[in-house]
């Protein structure tokens, strides 16, 4: 699985505080489940929950959740288009410590399709990349160039 990784990569390049203090963001898995259609092809699906978890941040919860849905845009784009898919695709969980800081629990529905193919009677296996959005990012594209720094937006 690769998207756990490139989530975490994202924030991590993405809220300065985080790129810091890296021990106080985790990334993991605990429950997936693999697709297959049983057919000719061994290609198979990966659908799993990723779970991220900000550990006493400090920062406005817009600081880590721009970023998130950034990297939706680019890695589960149907989590932003898809008015079904949206809807619980993206959850969070956050627990106030105390007035400055908070735990903060984001979950993201993800699948990775896994291309399987014979090569020299040998098999070859290949994460294929979801769709990238089209070229008009609009204000996207202030998230992708620089960092989030929790500054509130001037209309």
């Amino acid at each position: 699985m690769l998207k756990p990784d490139l989530l975490r990569q994202h924030i991590s390049q993405a809220v300065p505080w985080l790129r810091d203090n890296p021990d106080n963001l985790a990334v993991y898995v605990q429950k997936g489940r693999m697709v297959s259609t049983g057919q000719r092809s061994a290609s198979f699906e990966y659908e799993y929950t990723i779970e991220g978890l900000a550990m006493d941040y400090p920062e406005p919860l817009d600081s880590l959740s721009l970023p998130i849905l950034a990297w939706a845009r680019l890695y589960q784009p149907e989590l932003l288009f898809n008015p079904d898919r949206a809807r619980d695709g993206i959850t969070f969980e956050a627990d106030i410590l105390s007035n400055s800081t908070m735990d903060v629990l984001i979950k993201i529905q993800a699948s990775e399709a896994v291309v399987v193919k014979v090569e020299d009677g040998k098999p070859v296996i290949h994460h294929r990349a979801d769709p990238m959005p089209g070229p008009e990012l609009g204000a996207w594209s202030l998230v992708f160039e620089g960092t989030v720094n929790g500054e509130a937006g001037k209309d």
